[in-house]
């Protein structure tokens, strides 16, 4: 059964939260718990011998003699379904 529009705008309000963070393997808009590489900065971490210099922060370098990686948030696909039931037993007069 198709929602009238005014009905689905008045949901625009509305803040959805997910009750538990999960690993996505796509990238998107949403955040994610895990640390990757894209484009928002999250943290500096000790290099380790061996990995990529790719990420490596030159000018934190310069300034404490001390190699870093720079670390990223790392971004998600959100995948979700809305049910709302329109029901007469769920009026509530406001």
């Amino acid at each position: 059964m198709p929602i009238e529009q005014h009905r689905i705008q008045s949901l625009s309000a509305l803040e959805f939260k997910a009750r538990q963070v999960v690993e996505g393997f796509l990238a998107g808009l949403h955040k994610s718990p895990f640390h990757g590489f894209s484009v928002e900065f999250a943290e500096h971490r000790a290099y380790n011998q061996g990995e990529s210099t790719r990420h490596m922060d030159w000018k934190l370098y310069a300034r404490t003699d001390k190699l870093f990686v720079k670390r990223y948030e790392e971004e998600t696909n959100l995948r979700c379904q809305l049910v709302v039931d329109a029901s007469s037993s769920m009026y509530y007069p406001a």
